[in-house]
């Protein structure tokens, strides 16, 4: 990104004010998914992290933040949604087009795994979030998202999806419709040419995907980067964070989920 004439001071000041706005990092130029002719969704494994707020004796939920189910037992998530956040007061909803839907089933949270997370600089921006109840589906196979396996890279030529219910625009409300949008994983230089060394991924933790137009943002962050490999679609990095989001031509970064996969397994096996 280029600074406008005050360097990496401006940089530092987007940087601060995407943290202030809170942990919802929505899809900018996306479509909502319609799961048409099923009653279930397109993306069974989709997760909607929630605050559970009461008042005057009755219970709301507000969206913060998404997650894939990675088993009956286990999400995976964005470390930076849920840090110092109290468990308690946060439901899970699975699998949901639409979360603005009545009569719908939260699950609670019993535990949160981390692996040295970093909040300043968002390393290891990755967490595991263990459901006090195991998840309940008609599925016979139960379709969970999916790691990596060793060695994917994702083809620059062919398109990733993000998918979540975040804002539209900078600094705009979270959604109640799951929306998708396409963006292409970029190496680690071209993302350094565009918002530079410091805020570019160092190592292969870390990658930067960017869309035409479209765009994660608040509210979608922890959500998945699904990218397809050998005819099949994997979980590929999770949305972390961004120096704005919908500004053409900026690409967002993410949480590359393979280096973990030994440390996902430990817990869910």
């Amino acid at each position: 990104m280029r600074a406008h004439g005050c360097g990496h001071l401006c940089l530092l000041v987007l940087v601060l004010i995407q943290a202030k706005i809170g942990r919802l990092v929505p899809i900018v130029g996306g479509r909502l998914v319609i799961s048409v002719g099923s009653s279930t969704s397109k993306y069974p494994f989709m997760v909607s992290l929630q605050d559970v707020v009461q008042r005057n004796g009755s219970v709301n939920y507000q969206h913060f933040c998404g997650g894939s189910l990675i088993s009956d037992r286990w999400i995976l998530s964005a470390a930076h949604c849920v840090w110092r956040k109290k468990l308690e007061n946060i439901a899970a909803f699975i699998g949901y087009d639409d979360i603005g839907l009545k009569h719908l089933e939260p699950y609670g949270l019993e535990s949160a795994e981390y692996i040295y997370f970093q909040p300043s600089n968002f390393r290891n921006d990755i967490v595991l979030l263990q459901m006090s109840t195991a998840y309940e589906t008609s599925f016979r196979d139960m379709p969970f998202a999916q790691l990596p396996p060793q060695g994917m890279k994702p083809d620059q030529n062919e398109s990733c999806r993000i998918i979540g219910y975040g804002a539209t625009r900078h600094a705009g409300p979270s959604q109640k419709h799951l929306a998708e949008a396409e963006v292409r994983v970029i190496d680690n230089q071209q993302c350094r040419n565009i918002i530079g060394h410091v805020w570019a991924p160092q190592n292969g933790n870390t990658v930067c995907a960017l869309g035409n137009n479209q765009d994660s943002c608040q509210g979608d962050s922890g959500g998945p980067l699904i990218c397809p490999y050998g005819g099949k679609d994997y979980i590929y990095g999770l949305v972390s964070h961004g120096l704005t989001c919908g500004i053409k031509g900026m690409p967002s970064i993410y949480t590359v989920t393979r280096p973990y996969y030994d440390w996902v397994q430990l817990y869910i096996s």
